[in-house]
């Protein structure tokens, strides 16, 4: 039998070269890779509205101003907050593979361990609608997303630096550009954690005003920089 085997083996056609390297190319198309984040970032930008309560009332009463700002104006402003932010980090995605033509296994697991905070975000979202002014869960949220932009900042560093993973080169000037983003996100996250324990209005404050930051820092970014970068092409 294994004779046979063997013989079948050696008689079996290999595959041409046309073959592997369609096999090839398929295995390297991000394609994949791009729709299974699309559909974790959809997914997570629709659970956030989930912490949104109607306020339970006893039968007669209706809903009064001081039940709505105690029970649902927190988990507005929380849903908010998170949604935009969420956005923020989809379009950051979006801008980095706009620059890939391939993936390797690295780039495809560095993928996913990117994912991995980001869809912890809906939790604590709801840890922040729910005990809006503590400081311990201002501290986890703005750690999240301090996580979650490390993440980024390394995605962006593996993608850049990979030419052979690329549609155009990554020259020096948009790769520190596009690290300073992250680094720049990530100190006004560690700011609003560390003003947390003693001003947690100003704590949620800066975390409202991340995206702001970012839509001003982006814009003066593209004006900036020379015509045909990417950098012209970040949203």
């Amino acid at each position: 039998m294994s004779q046979k085997s063997a013989r079948h083996r050696s008689l079996a056609p290999a595959p041409d070269r046309e073959q592997a390297q369609e096999l090839l190319e398929r295995s390297r198309d991000p394609a994949r890779v791009m729709a299974l984040t699309d559909g974790i970032f959809a997914i997570i930008m629709t659970l956030l509205v989930l912490d949104i309560h109607v306020p339970q009332l006893p039968a007669g009463e209706s809903l009064t101003k001081s039940a709505f700002l105690g029970e649902v104006w927190p988990n507005v402003v929380v849903f908010a907050i998170s949604f935009v932010l969420t956005g923020l980090y989809w379009v950051a995605h979006r801008d980095m593979f706009n620059l890939v033509r391939g993936v390797d296994r690295g780039l495809v697991w560095l993928n996913i361990l990117f994912m991995l905070p980001v869809a912890l975000v809906p939790a604590a979202a709801a840890l922040l609608g729910a005990y809006s002014h503590d400081q311990l869960a201002l501290r986890i949220y703005g750690l999240l997303f301090v996580l979650i932009a490390l993440m980024r900042l390394a995605l962006w560093y593996y993608i850049g630096t990979r030419r052979h993973l690329l549609i155009e080169h990554v020259d020096r000037r948009t790769l520190l550009t596009g690290a300073f983003t992250s680094i720049a996100l990530i100190l006004v996250y560690l700011i609003a954690i560390l003003v947390a324990g003693f001003a947690p209005y100003l704590s949620l404050g800066i975390y409202a005003g991340v995206p702001v930051l970012y839509f001003i820092g982006i814009t003066l970014l593209r004006r900036l920089a020379p015509k045909g970068s990417p950098e012209r092409d970040f949203t």
